[in-house]
């Protein structure tokens, strides 16, 4: 109901700005992507995030060809953009390396004099992968699910699921997590019905993980009951 409700409101939205006599959002940013080592970003997965635009519906994506170029078409707002590598597997995600990371990126701004934007994009290190293997310490099986929390050293006593700079998941425990590389950072583990990992009690896990390298965890949990 509320991607329809958000989808209404476009509509209505483009026919007042065509009735006002602007034209309604029909924008495109294209360009190529460079890798940190200076190649072509090859079938990398991008997306377009509106700055200053709620939304409720999923963010406009693309992909690059062979020779790293990409194409946003018929984008669905005015304004500015931030222009992301959104690809897991490749190593690439908004919280580690794209617009929820601590760094700003870069904006390009699709007008109605100007829609048609050239954006040639840099990307950032690739991050770093975790992979937790969790267990019931009392019985040794397989815990399904977790609940993971990410933040910067330097913020020991930040507020967990309230702090921008924390990134906090829920996720199957066989899923790779994607965090800022070479990075000092403070890892929580836990998991409804258990305790919170006794290594992350408190001010967290310390981690480092450089950049496209593999962290493996096994952690261990303690029921509640």
């Amino acid at each position: 109901m509320k991607t329809r409700a958000v989808f209404l409101g476009l509509v209505l939205f483009s026919v007042a700005a065509a009735q006002q006599g602007h034209p309604a959002p029909n924008g495109a940013i294209y360009g190529t992507v460079i890798t940190s080592e200076g190649e072509p970003a090859k079938s990398l997965n991008l997306a377009a995030m509106p700055v200053g635009v709620p939304l409720d519906t999923a963010l406009p994506h693309t992909k690059t060809n062979d020779r790293g170029e990409y194409r946003f078409e018929n984008l669905p707002w005015w304004g500015k953009y931030n222009v992301f590598a959104d690809d897991e597997e490749a190593g690439y995600s908004s919280y580690s390396t794209g617009p929820a990371d601590k760094t700003q990126p870069a904006e390009v701004e699709v007008t109605p004099e100007r829609c048609k934007v050239e954006f040639n994009l840099s990307l950032p290190p690739k991050a770093g992968f975790i992979r937790i293997h969790l267990t019931n310490r009392k019985t040794g099986k397989a815990i399904r699910a977790m609940i993971i929390a990410v933040g910067p050293m330097e913020r020991p006593d930040a507020r967990l699921f309230t702090d921008p700079l924390v990134f906090t998941m829920s996720c199957y425990s066989d899923r790779v997590i994607l965090v800022p590389p070479d990075e000092n950072l403070l890892l929580h583990v836990r998991s409804d019905g258990f305790r919170e990992w006794d290594e992350s009690v408190g001010k967290g896990k310390p981690i480092n993980v450089p950049s496209g390298n593999l962290l493996t965890l096994k952690v261990q949990l303690d029921p509640t009951e």
